[in-house]
């Protein structure tokens, strides 16, 4: 006769017998699973930065060619940056050279144009004097000669006045340059800083969306934001900064 723990021996060894092989397999489909879906994430996100990598990349490209455009002065504009160019930091340095040679330009002009106006300030005394000293209003030979020297340098000098003044137009066309250049940077920086943090948020809120999905729809939200900047728009593009941690 079989006794209490005879049967309770045989009856854990029918159950590892039975149970044992079908939990290993279950747990084997569940592990393969779990790595898979584990790699299939991770190749996922290695996607994604990879994605948002090369559109920071695109976006840094777009203001490198706006820096080699405001950086060009009489150089050929049709050619396109095409990486073989001077480096950034190169481009940068010549920008900063443009402005310095308009603030050159500008105190040349404005010394000589002073100078000029305080040559005939002197005349204008000396001329003054000698009108004070007219006796009745009457003008000799020599102080008649005198005003007229006088007159012809002031017209000649009005006239580099003038010339000297037409600097405007060269600084103003470099200012120019450079504003529209800083203007289409910092709109390629906002857009980008934008997208970017868009994306990385909507990723990390849904790891398995498809990476196309999040970067349309952050253009699309982006595209939302732009057009013309008015006091709504404005606020919600500051709120949007201010979520992606930009205060």
């Amino acid at each position: 006769m079989v006794n209490d723990d005879e049967l309770l021996e045989r009856l854990l060894e029918k159950i590892v017998q039975e149970v044992v092989p079908d939990l290993r397999e279950s747990i084997g489909a569940t592990i393969e699973k779990e790595v898979a879906r584990t790699l299939s994430r991770a190749l996922l996100e290695s996607e994604f930065h990879k994605r948002l990598n090369q559109e920071m990349r695109d976006g840094l490209q777009d203001i490198y060619k706006e820096i080699v455009q405001a950086a060009k002065h009489g150089a050929d504009q049709s050619a396109e940056a095409d990486g073989n160019r001077h480096q950034a930091d190169q481009l940068f340095q010549e920008a900063a050279q443009q402005l310095d040679n308009i603030l050159q330009t500008t105190e040349s002009a404005t010394s000589e144009i002073m100078d000029i106006v305080e040559k005939h300030m002197e005349l204008q005394a000396e001329c003054a004097a000698i009108l004070d000293g007219l006796p009745g209003g009457y003008a000799g030979p020599k102080e008649v000669t005198r005003l007229k020297s006088a007159n012809e340098a002031l017209g000649e000098d009005l006239m580099r006045i003038m010339t000297t003044l037409s600097f405007q137009d060269l600084t103003g066309q470099r200012i120019k340059r450079i504003i529209t250049a800083i203007k289409k940077v910092e709109q390629i920086v906002l857009d980008l800083y934008l997208s970017t943090g868009l994306q990385i948020r909507a990723q990390a809120q849904a790891p398995d969306r498809n990476i196309e999905d999040l970067k349309a729809e952050a253009k699309q939200k982006v595209s939302e934001l732009k057009g013309p900047q008015s006091d709504v728009k404005q606020g919600d593009v500051d709120d949007l900064l201010a979520q992606l941690g930009l205060d």
